[in-house]
């Protein structure tokens, strides 16, 4: 779901000074912003980073394989 069909199908709930304390939102806009909480924890992990520099480091270095098919992966990762 686009942010703004988010924002049109969102409701406020305010408090009696008019402070919005609550928002109800269309349940599949909250399982994707759920989703995208959990990628986002999972992204912000020490080890998940490292992972992600020493990739990066592997491919400066030449240290990939390509393959052409999944079968052709998985036959190479079976040795």
């Amino acid at each position: 779901m686009q942010a703004h069909a988010i924002l049109e199908k969102s409701k406020l709930i305010k408090n009696a000074k008019g402070k919005p304390v609550k928002v109800v939102l269309p349940y599949r806009a909250y399982k994707e912003l759920v989703q995208l909480k959990i990628s986002q924890e999972i992204y912000e992990r020490p080890e998940t980073q490292e992972a992600i520099r020493s990739a990066k480091r592997d491919v400066a270095a030449g240290r990939v394989h390509r393959f052409k098919t999944l079968a052709e992966a998985l036959r190479w990762l079976d040795k």
